[in-house]
C-alpha cells in the first residue's frame, strides 16, 4: 500500500486522519514534536501501536526539518496539518505564528522536493480565515477560493491578538505555498483545503481535566463551554467574535476524508493543484445546536434546558457569511458533508462519554 506522512499527528484533525488511513490499510507515518506526544496518541489508540510509525520533528520550521524522513522512507503522499493554533498560548506574532506557519510549509515542500523522488501529492490544511477578514462582521458577501484575507502582518504585530495572528499567519503561509510552487515547480502536486470551524467528536488524547479547564482543542472548548459545561458562569458566555466566525463549519471526519480523497481522486477529474473552499451547507448557529440537543438527547435534557438561547449572544452582524464551495462539490460530489444534527449529537455524546470516564476514574 502507498505510504502517507501526516504532520502534527497528535492533533484533533490529525488523529481522525490516522484512524481513517489505518482503516484503509495505508502505511502511515505521523510526525510529532516529542516522543511523549506519540506515546499519548498510542495511549488513546492502542491500535496505532503497530499500524503507525511515529517520528519526532521538534521544530517544523527548522532548515530541512523533514530531510531525514524523506531520505529514509519512500513516501507517496503527505497530509500537512501541523500549524500554530490560536489556543496554543502564543503571544508574539512572528515567533509563535508567522515563522512556524510560513517556514513550516516551506520546509516541508523543500524537503519533499530535494530529498524525495516518490512524493506525488501534498494536501495542506488551510483555513477560511485566509479568504475573509474574520475581525469584521459579515455583510452577507459570498467568498470563493480566489479571495484573500486583506489584513497585513503589520496589523497582527500591532494587535498581538492570538486569533488575528492565526488568521494572518494562515493567509501568509497559504500564499507562501503558491509562491514556492510557482518558483520551484516541484514534480508533486499541492492542494490546500480551506476549512471553516472544525467541529465533531474529539478522539485525540486529552488530559483528565482538559474539558473543564478549556485545554482540549479550540472548537471542542467552544462546544463544551456553550452547551455542556456544568459551571453556571459558563451559561452566560457571550460570543464576542463576529457572527461569520461562528456559522461556517465542517465535521472533522468529513475534513479528514477529503484530505485523503485529494490524493486518491483521478487527475482526469481534477489536476490536484489549487485551493478548495469547504463549508457544510447548514450554519453552526448556537440556537440551532441547542434545539438539536434538546430534541435528540432527551436522556440529558436537563443539561440543555439550563442554557437559555437568549443568553447565547453573538455580537455583530447576523448576516451569514456565504462560502462558495461549488468547486469542491464539483470535484468530490454533493455528499461530502454530514448533516449538522449528526455532528452535534455525536460531539455531545462523545463529550459526555469523556466526562463519564473521568467520573469513573475519580470514583
Amino acid at each position: 500500500m502507498p505510504c502517507v506522512l501526516v504532520t502534527g499527528a497528535n492533533g484533533f484533525l490529525a488523529v481522525h486522519l490516522l484512524k481513517q488511513l489505518v482503516e484503509k490499510s495505508f502505511d502511515v507515518i505521523g510526525t510529532v514534536r516529542t516522543n511523549a506526544k506519540a506515546e499519548e496518541v498510542i495511549a488513546a489508540h492502542p491500535e496505532f501501536k503497530d499500524a503507525v510509525k511515529f517520528v519526532s520533528v521538534p521544530d517544523m520550521s527548522a532548515r530541512h526539518a523533514y530531510k531525514k524522513i524523506m531520505e529514509e522512507t519512500e513516501i507517496d503522499y503527505i497530509v500537512h496539518t501541523a500549524a500554530p493554533v490560536p489556543d496554543s498560548g502564543g503571544t508574539d506574532f512572528d515567533r509563535d505564528f508567522l515563522i512556524p506557519a510560513v517556514q513550516g510549509n516551506i520546509e516541508l515542500l523543500e524537503s519533499a522536493r530535494l530529498y524525495s523522488k516518490s512524493v506525488k501529492h501534498i494536501t495542506v490544511t488551510g483555513s477560511t480565515t485566509s479568504v475573509h477578514n474574520a475581525s469584521q462582521p459579515s455583510n452577507g458577501e459570498t467568498l470563493t477560493s480566489n479571495d484573500w484575507n486583506p489584513i497585513e502582518a503589520s496589523i497582527a504585530r500591532e494587535m498581538q491578538n492570538p486569533r488575528l495572528s492565526y488568521a494572518v499567519s494562515k493567509t501568509l503561509s497559504d500564499k507562501a505555498i503558491w509562491e514556492y510552487v510557482e518558483k520551484e515547480k516541484p514534480s508533486f502536486t499541492v492542494s490546500v483545503l480551506l476549512a471553516p470551524l472544525i467541529f465533531g467528536p474529539p478522539i485525540q488524547y486529552l488530559e483528565k481535566d482538559a474539558l473543564t479547564t478549556g485545554r482540549s482543542n479550540m472548537t471542542t472548548d467552544i462546544f463544551y463551554s456553550l452547551f455542556l459545561n456544568k459551571n453556571a458562569a459558563a451559561k452566560d458566555l457571550t460570543i464576542a467574535m463576529g457572527a461569520a466566525f461562528y456559522t461556517a463549519f465542517i465535521d472533522v471526519r468529513d475534513l479528514a476524508a477529503l484530505h485523503i480523497r485529494c490524493f486518491q481522486i483521478s487527475s482526469e477529474i481534477w489536476a490536484r493543484n489549487g485551493r478548495l473552499l469547504l463549508a457544510a451547507p447548514e450554519p453552526f448557529l448556537p440556537e440551532n445546536v441547542l434545539r438539536i440537543l434538546q430534541q435528540k438527547l432527551p436522556d440529558a435534557h436537563e443539561r440543555f434546558t439550563s442554557v437559555p438561547a437568549a443568553k447565547i449572544e453573538v455580537n455583530g452582524s447576523r448576516q451569514l457569511l456565504k462560502l462558495d464551495d461549488s468547486e469542491a462539490r464539483k470535484i468530490f460530489g454533493d455528499g461530502i458533508y454530514r448533516p449538522l444534527e449528526q455532528t452535534v449529537v455525536d460531539t455531545a455524546r462523545r463529550l459526555m462519554h469523556l466526562e463519564h470516564s473521568v467520573s469513573k476514574q475519580d470514583a
